[in-house]
């Protein structure tokens, strides 16, 4: 197939991140560099909305608390968001530290690489793998903001085809909410008020759950496609070492050269899936460890609720299935990927090369025998197969609360 190379310029810098990028930085996550007033207020605005969020998930679970021996519908459906909540406190945590602020930098040096190459085959491979992604995380995003919006429909609509009766007591007429949480006043009474204060906090938390999670998953997309042009050259190794051409050199040498670059660059894709797993086991395991029971909890609100409310709780469980199995996805091509650069070297024309390259090769083959793999702390790697467990697990739990 014919490629065109489009001029350099009119690639903007985060290509692969342009879309999660700026759904990163309406949340305050994304790190920018101004050195003035802007960078301050930026950081203080990311802070004053994630202390509310906390805030939030501390008024939801104490709900759970107050209601867990005379309500386990109440109790479902607070511990039912809670729990998701917290989690995505620790994963936004660990997106703002230091270690990913430099894994993206990585990201932008070798997008400007790939770019600056003037080769149409890598810049055809990369716009193609992010136009993939972005579709990827916009059909991710169009969901969760579905079910979102679902649930700040659900109870205004509630109220008014079938309103709550009138409280015997203050005389005040109980309405439908998003979910259930404490608050230190009346929230019937001043409804609206209370209203605001969930449809804000669920905002947020919707926000960190899908755009978090589209940013991840941009993320191990990349590591992909990193691993995918490494193929490519493998494959096309003899056409690669060609631009080498010096007059000075022979053949040979120009294979070496080609070698050791590919070397550093698989050394480099290797350190950075290690540092990215480094800083998201731990999210991982507890991700892994609570998924199952917080997904029963949504399932048993499916079968309680109110038809109406169904939709949105059913939502809100597709919403998070997918991002697990998206996540899952991504990490599990990585680990096919990686093993798959041997497979490349072996599809060149290796049968040629002098046996001082064919032994430089069989290095890195040997080195790609031990695929790249996200782990689930100590326990497991991340893997589709790891994701069936999950799903096993949840049936047991559905079970189990059934019965209670």
């Amino acid at each position: 197939m014919k490629t065109v190379r489009i001029p350099n310029q009119e690639y903007p810098k985060n290509y692969h991140m342009k879309f999660v990028r700026k759904t990163m930085l309406l949340l305050g996550i994304w790190p920018i560099k101004t050195g003035d007033i802007r960078e301050i207020l930026y950081e203080l605005y990311f802070w004053i909305t994630f202390v509310y969020y906390i805030i939030f998930n501390v008024s939801g679970f104490a709900i759970a608390i107050l209601t867990w021996s005379n309500n386990y519908l109440a109790t479902a459906s607070s511990m039912g968001i809670v729990i998701e909540y917290v989690s995505n406190a620790y994963k936004v945590i660990i997106f703002k530290s230091k270690r990913i602020k430099s894994l993206l930098a990585e990201i932008e040096q070798e997008e400007t690489k790939i770019f600056e190459s003037n080769d149409p085959e890598f810049i055809n491979m990369y716009t193609k793998n992010a136009a993939y992604n972005r579709k990827i995380v916009l059909f991710y995003t169009i969901m969760g903001t579905t079910g979102i919006s679902l649930y700040f429909i659900t109870p205004l609509v509630s109220n008014v085809l079938t309103p709550l009766e009138v409280n015997n007591i203050t005389g005040i007429q109980n309405h439908h909410f998003v979910v259930f949480t404490w608050f230190p006043f009346d929230p019937n009474r001043y409804y609206w008020a209370a209203y605001l204060i969930q449809f804000l906090g669920c905002l947020i938390g919707y926000s960190y759950i899908v755009h978090c999670g589209a940013f991840y998953i941009s993320i191990l997309s990349f590591i992909s496609v990193q691993l995918k042009i490494m193929q490519h050259i493998f494959i096309n190794f003899q056409k690669y070492a060609d631009e080498f051409k010096r007059n000075d050199l022979s053949e040979d040498q120009l294979q070496c050269i080609l070698i050791k670059r590919l070397a550093k660059k698989h050394l480099r894709i290797i350190v950075f899936v290690r540092e990215i797993n480094n800083a998201i086991k731990l999210f991982t395991l507890m991700n892994f460890v609570i998924s199952s029971f917080q997904l029963s909890l949504v399932v048993y609100q499916i079968f309680k609720l109110l038809p109406l409310q169904r939709i949105a709780v059913f939502s809100y469980f597709m919403t998070l299935s997918t991002q697990l199995f998206l996540t899952y996805q991504a990490a599990h091509i990585i680990s096919i990927e990686s093993e798959n650069i041997a497979t490349s070297i072996f599809k060149g024309n290796w049968d040629t090369y002098s046996p001082k390259v064919l032994k430089m090769l069989q290095i890195i083959c040997v080195r790609a025998q031990r695929p790249l793999v996200l782990t689930i702390g100590p326990m497991a790697d991340v893997k589709v197969t790891s994701l069936f467990q999950i799903f096993k697990a949840l049936y047991s739990y559905i079970c189990i609360i059934m019965r209670v």
